[in-house]
C-alpha cells in the first residue's frame, strides 16, 4: 500500500496515516512511499514534543518507559495534536527504542501497554483520591470524585476563564451558556402577547424550590406553548439559569406560597420589572453563609442572631433579633446555609424582639451579636470549621 505524506501536515497525522497503512502480513509491512529515515525523523520530532514527560513520569511514578510513552501520546496530546493511534504509536516506540530494526509493534503489543498504564494511573487515583481525613463519625458525605480532563481540555478552559474565576465557576458558566434558555422577561412577555396572560408566579412551598422553578402562569383555557418557551430547557433570571416547569391554569389561586413576578388582574397589580426584581432577589437569598447572613442583618438593623438547640422540622430555627418588630421578614428566602464540608437547611425563621428572645435564651445558641449595650458583641470567628462548631450538635446532625 502506498501513502502520501503532505510536507505542511503535524508530525502526529503523518505518523497516524503510516500506521494506518501498516500491513503486518507481508514481509515489509511499512506502506510504499516512506522511508525508514523518514519515519525516525517523523518520531524524533514527536519526541522533542514529549519525551522530557514521559521521563519525568518514568521517574517519578510506577509508569513503565513503554507504558508512559503510550498513555501520554494516547491521552495527552496538545491542543491542535491528534492523538496518535496504537498503530502509530508502535512506530513510534519502534523507531525511539529499537533504532528502526525489526518490525513496528503490532496494536495489540501496544494495546497491552496503554491497558496497564491505564490500571495504574486508576488505581493512582483512588490512592489519591483517599489521602484526606476521614469524615467524622455523624458526618454525611457523598463518594467524592475527582475531575480529570486531557492537557488539551484544561489548556481550552484555561483560555475560558475569565479574571479571578476559579475552574469550578468557570465549568459552570460554560455549561449555563451551552442550554437553550428564555429570560424571564422574553417568558412573561411572550406569555402575555401571545396567550394573553395576567398572572405568573413561582411557587416557594417546597424544599430547594430554587434547583427547579415551578411557573403558574393564568391563561385562557386551550392554546400552545409560546414558541419561546417550548424550545427552551432553562429559564435565566440575571445572570443565572434555572431548571423550570411550566403549570397553565385559567383561574390560578393566589396563594402565599406564590412569589409573582407579574399580574394584571381585578387582585393584584405587579409590573414586569419589580416582579422580575424580587424573584432575583428571593433566589440571591436562598442560600447565605453565615457571614453573608450577619451582613444582611446588620444592613436591616438587626442586633443579633441566634439559632434554636433542636431542630425545626429537617433544618435549623433560626433567631434575628430586633430592638422592635421588623418592618418585615429580613431572611424570608432563606433555604440553606453552606457551611464547610456540608450544607445546612433552614427549617424555620422566627424574627424576635430582644425581651421576646430573652424568653427563649435558654433553648437557643446565640451565634452573633452586634453589641450596642443589649448584647455583649460576640463576632463570627473566620474560620469556617469554627463557624461550624457554633451551630448545635442536634441541628448539625441535620445537615448534609
Amino acid at each position: 500500500m502506498s501513502v502520501d505524506i503532505e510536507p505542511e501536515w503535524q508530525p502526529a497525522t503523518k505518523l497516524n496515516v503510516i500506521g494506518g497503512a501498516l500491513d503486518f502480513t507481508a514481509l515489509d509491512p511499512l506502506p510504499e512511499g516512506v522511508t525508514r529515515d523518514q519515519i525516525e525523523e517523523i518520531c524524533y520530532t514527536v519526541r522533542e514534543l514529549y519525551g522530557d514527560y514521559v521521563d519525568e513520569i518514568v521517574a517519578e511514578t510506577t509508569l513503565s518507559q513503554r507504558e508512559a510513552q503510550t498513555w501520554v501520546l494516547r491521552t495527552l496530546a496538545h491542543d491542535g495534536t491528534e492523538p496518535l493511534s496504537y498503530e502509530a504509536i508502535g512506530l513510534y516506540i519502534w523507531a525511539i527504542g529499537r533504532a528502526t530494526e525489526g518490525d513496528p509493534l503490532s496494536r495489540t503489543i501496544v494495546t497491552e501497554y496503554y491497558d496497564r498504564a491505564e490500571a495504574k494511573v486508576e488505581r493512582a487515583e483512588a490512592t489519591v483520591k483517599r489521602t484526606g481525613p476521614p469524615p467524622y463519625p455523624d458526618d454525611v458525605y457523598d463518594d467524592p470524585a475527582m475531575l480529570w480532563v486531557d492537557t488539551p481540555v484544561a489548556e481550552r478552559l484555561q483560555r475560558h476563564r475569565g479574571p479571578d474565576e476559579t475552574f469550578s465557576d468557570c465549568l459552570a458558566r460554560l455549561l449555563d451558556e451551552s442550554v437553550s434558555t428564555v429570560p424571564l422577561e422574553a417568558f412573561i412577555e411572550a406569555y402575555r402577547t401571545e396567550r394573553d396572560a395576567d398572572y405568573v408566579a413561582v411557587d416557594t412551598v417546597y424544599p430547594d424550590w430554587d434547583a427547579e422553578l415551578r411557573v403558574v402562569v393564568g391563561v385562557p383555557a386551550g392554546g400552545a406553548e409560546p414558541g419561546v418557551v417550548a424550545d427552551a430547557t432553562a429559564l435565566r433570571v440575571d445572570d443565572r439559569t434555572y431548571d423550570f416547569t411550566v403549570s397553565e391554569e385559567s383561574d390560578p389561586i393566589h396563594a402565599d406560597s406564590h412569589l409573582v413576578v407579574y399580574a394584571e388582574t381585578g387582585d393584584a397589580s405587579v409590573a414586569i420589572a419589580d416582579g422580575t426584581e424580587r424573584l432575583g432577589a428571593a433566589l440571591a437569598g436562598v442560600e447565605r453563609s453565615l457571614p453573608d447572613l450577619v451582613s444582611r442583618l446588620r444592613s436591616v438593623g438587626a442586633t443579633a442572631l441566634a439559632i434554636g438547640t433542636e431542630p425545626a422540622g429537617a433544618g435549623a430555627h433560626l433567631f434575628p433579633v430586633f430592638e422592635a418588630e421588623p418592618d418585615d421578614e429580613p431572611l424570608a428566602a432563606i433555604e440553606r446555609i453552606p457551611l464547610d464540608e456540608r450544607t445546612l437547611s433552614v427549617g424555620r425563621v422566627s424574627p424576635v424582639t430582644v425581651a421576646a428572645y430573652r424568653e427563649r435564651s435558654e433553648t437557643t445558641r446565640l451565634l452573633w451579636a452586634r453589641g450596642n449595650g443589649t448584647f455583649e458583641a460576640k463576632a463570627l470567628p473566620d474560620d469556617p470549621p469554627d463557624r461550624r462548631e457554633l451551630i448545635p450538635d442536634a441541628v448539625l446532625r441535620t445537615s448534609t
